[in-house]
């Protein structure tokens, strides 16, 4: 199945996260895995009179205060959510929680080769049949991973979701890997590998993160190395399935289908009877309950924790991932990678920093504006002017330097830390100068908090050296809060909002809380998050003609006060 891409579908690759991509928005999923508790008084109902009666005496369900979403948690701990909404098609999903950052030596790529053996052959359906189901529910059905999850959505009439439900729980619970599909990957693989390393825009934020956490985790590949895609076998991936595809690691979502009917469809497909990690069973313990997106601090908020200490089981405590497993807490390290090609035309160079993770809530959503606020792009617009125009990396680098091609702010946003920064191109001999520039606008923003900003090594001066405006601030807020609302007109949005949410914290927050929450930020909050980046070591990369940058670049850094 393709891989969606924050950054272009193009590529057939993803750098997913809560705030993913390179571009001067931080994309539809800027702010999807953040989560608020809001006071409300949920309201109790019991599951549908249709599901057994050993499932229904076990749990309940909790209604949000203004009755749009409803999470139920089943007795072996996988969570149903829908949310109500009116429209000609409904889309469902099953959100996983595994991905490249909790792989070690021996899975490497696996979550990849998960995605790629996603809808084929399995104990209720064969390859054939399961194309055959696809093309005549006549919607949309895809599959993606991540660093941090493997995601199975679709968007289908109605009438077609227990379909949908039945098709997505037989690749998920039940699949069966055959030698032919795996000797298939390993002939379809490489040419994926090869076509992502001749795109800059995919390749470099993928070599981003392995410089930046040299210690694995966030740094582990997306796509599977050609020596573990060779090891891979039936047996071995089926190991992998039966460790991370367990019911408390996984989410059921659905848009626009009714709640009850939804649990009823997962109960007959084999969700509530997955069976749990023993390790993770606790024998006599209480009933499960369902939380609401509104639910207040109660017995149904206990269960599933404080929501810091419910992002995935990792961001809090530096404990393993939910379940357990590898992965921990993530490590930045930063540094520095140069790969010379003489023969192409642009030095591609990226300047990277260790920023807030979704444990941080206050933190995201400010990282998220100072993003808008730098925003950036191209040189040359192919849908004409007026996108981001006025965002600093527009009016301070892009119309003051007509060696730089293209200059844009980034921020890949994780459970527990995010990587934030600038990437940029020109044409040589420019490549060092065009680092400090990079560092510069950075430490601009920053200037507000009284850290001095130094003497640019570029030739053209500044308009200035201070901090954002009240102006700038409010249009970057502005320009968040719309490309936030319009992508939640999406349905397919609306659905990986709702799943990877649950997943994250346990319940849902409405678009108008994250709203409230952008409006509170000052530009005193958006130079202090400029200057926390400037405290930790910097990830530098460059690619192209980079003789002088990697000659220059530990005095270009130091100039700037920046660490390496």
């Amino acid at each position: 199945m393709m891989l969606m891409n924050g950054a272009g579908r193009g590529g057939r690759f993803a750098l997913r996260g809560a705030c993913r991509g390179i571009g001067p928005g931080p994309g539809p999923g800027v702010l999807r895995s953040v989560a608020r508790r809001s006071k409300a008084t949920a309201a109790v109902e019991s599951v549908g009179a249709d599901v057994p009666l050993a499932h229904r005496a076990r749990r309940t369900t909790e209604l949000s205060a203004d009755g749009r979403t409803r999470v139920t948690t089943f007795p072996n701990g996988l969570r149903v959510a829908s949310e109500a909404a009116a429209g000609h098609f409904a889309a469902v999903g099953v959100y996983v929680d595994a991905g490249s950052r909790y792989e070690d030596s021996a899975t490497a790529g696996y979550a990849h080769l998960m995605d790629r053996l996603a809808f084929r052959n399995s104990e209720g359906f064969t390859s054939a049949e399961s194309t055959a189901m696809i093309e005549k529910l006549g919607g949309s059905i895809m599959s993606s991973s991540s660093r941090e999850c493997i995601m199975y959505q679709a968007a289908v009439f109605p009438h077609d979701v227990p379909t949908a439900v039945r098709l997505m729980a037989d690749t998920t619970l039940r699949p069966t890997f055959l030698p032919g599909d795996v000797d298939e990957l390993r002939a379809s693989v490489p040419w994926e590998i090869q076509d992502v390393e001749s795109k800059p825009d995919t390749f470099l934020p993928e070599k981003l993160h392995e410089v930046a956490f040299q210690t694995g985790t966030l740094g582990n590949p997306l796509l599977c190395p050609l020596p573990q895609l060779g090891a891979a076998t039936p047996d071995s991936l089926m190991h992998y399935h039966r460790r991370w595809y367990r019911p408390e690691r996984i989410v059921v979502a659905a848009i626009g289908v009714d709640h009850d009917e939804l649990v009823r469809l997962c109960d007959g497909s084999g969700f509530a009877d997955l069976a749990p990690a023993a390790a993770e069973r606790a024998p006599g313990s209480a009933p499960p309950t369902a939380v609401a997106s509104d639910a207040a601090a109660g017995p149904a908020a206990a269960a599933n924790k404080s929501w810091l200490h419910s992002i995935l089981g990792r961001a809090a405590g530096g404990g393993g991932p939910a379940g357990g497993g590898s992965g921990g807490k993530a490590v930045y390290t930063g540094g520095a990678w140069f790969d010379s090609k003489p023969s192409v035309d642009f030095t591609q160079v990226y300047l990277g920093f260790k920023s807030a993770g979704i444990d941080n809530e206050h933190g995201l959503y400010v990282y998220a504006v100072l993003q808008m606020l730098l925003g950036g792009g191209g040189s040359f617009s192919a849908g004409g002017p007026g996108k981001g125009m006025y965002s600093r990396l527009y009016t301070r680098v892009l119309n003051q330097h007509a060696w730089i091609e293209s200059c844009v702010a980034f921020h890949h946003c994780y459970t527990d830390t995010g990587l934030f920064g600038i990437a940029a191109s020109c044409k040589p001999p420019n490549e060092h100068a065009l680092l400090d520039v990079m560092a510069a606008e950075i430490e601009a923003v920053a200037a507000r908090r009284g850290r001095p900003a130094q003497r640019s090594m570029s030739r053209q001066a500044y308009a200035s050296q201070e901090g954002p405006s009240q102006l700038e601030v409010r249009r970057a807020k502005n320009q968040l809060k719309s490309n936030l609302l319009m992508n939640l007109e999406s349905r397919m949005v609306q659905l990986e909002d709702l799943g990877r949410q649950v997943q994250v914290s346990g319940h849902k927050v409405p678009a108008e809380a994250m709203v409230e929450r952008i409006e509170a930020i000052t530009a005193d909050d958006i130079s202090a998050a400029a200057a926390g980046l400037l405290e930790s070591p910097a990830t530098v990369l460059a690619q192209g003609h980079v003789d002088g940058i990697r000659r220059f670049h530990p005095k270009v850094v130091a100039n700037r006060g920046i660490r390496l």
